[in-house]
């Protein structure tokens, strides 16, 4: 049974996700940041930023930089895609990064522009890519040994203005007992992003009785949900609950004009 509740006062947003969105990249003391970029495409559709690479301390870098796509799947694992047209809402094939490739002396940083132009007719909303700075130890002459890379991404985000659509539901909701000797139970939530911008949900699952007795409440963090996906989140929770019949009432506000809710029954043996 889907429910719709007015927009209620927001709470603080988390604007930075985990792994290589949440801190500025690093892998053997090089160090790439910022790892997020967000451009509004301006008149003629053109953006532009730059990001700063720093070199290690005691060697000289040779850096190369290009482009992936990448998107999530339904439980939020980044896939990235070597090939194109994999990922509908791609911003790589407007983008550009000068220089592609340098040498970056020890202890000495460097300074990567990256821009683009969004096409003519471009729906509004927004479109996305993944950066990465290849690294390696430099030297002029090599005659033995192993040469050790590695790489360091950061995203793009691209928005292109215009009435982009908002709107998002949970589109399911399971409560399930965890029978391990604890006293807990995991909520499964399933919410679609319906829009064309990326949106960042958050908000609480309530458990109450037939009696209307507020018997806990499950937080939801804030995730990240790209435009025209669904993502799923598992909740594992301790809550000491009797046995008897329960109503989960789950609320997120995704940035709409109104949140979004979604109750199930359930019973606890």
């Amino acid at each position: 049974m889907k429910l719709t509740f007015i927009h209620w006062r927001k709470i603080l947003l988390l604007t930075l996700m985990v792994g290589f969105f949440a801190l500025p990249g690093q892998a053997n003391s090089v160090i790439v940041t910022p790892p997020r970029l967000q451009f509004t495409a301006g008149d003629g559709g053109f953006f532009e930023g730059q990001i700063e690479v720093y070199g290690a301390k005691d060697k000289d870098i040779f850096v190369k930089t290009f482009f992936l796509d990448w998107d999530f799947d339904r439980n939020g694992t980044v896939r990235f895609f070597s090939q194109p047209d994999q990922v509908e809402r791609s911003a790589t094939p407007w983008l550009r990064m000068e220089p592609k490739e340098f040498i970056l002396p020890a202890g000495t940083k460097k300074l990567v522009t990256i821009n683009g132009w969004v096409p003519m007719g471009t729906a509004p909303g927004d479109y996305w890519s993944m950066f990465f700075v290849e690294f390696q130890p430099y030297s002029v002459v090599q005659t033995s040994g192993v040469r050790i890379s590695g790489r360091i991404g950061g995203s793009v985000t691209v928005t292109v203005p215009g009435p982009a659509l908002c709107k998002g539901h949970i589109a399911s909701l399971h409560i399930n007992e965890v029978t391990n000797g604890e006293q807990k139970i995991e909520a499964q939530l399933s919410f679609v992003n319906e829009g064309d911008s990326v949106v960042e949900p958050f908000g609480y699952i309530n458990i109450i009785d037939y009696h209307n007795k507020s018997h806990g409440q499950i937080e939801i963090p804030t995730f990240k949900v790209l435009p025209r996906s669904t993502r799923e989140l598992q909740l594992p929770v301790e809550l000491p609950l009797k046995p008897g019949a329960y109503v989960a009432i789950a609320v997120l506000d995704y940035g709409g004009e109104t949140q979004t809710g979604y109750q199930k029954v359930f019973t606890v043996q």
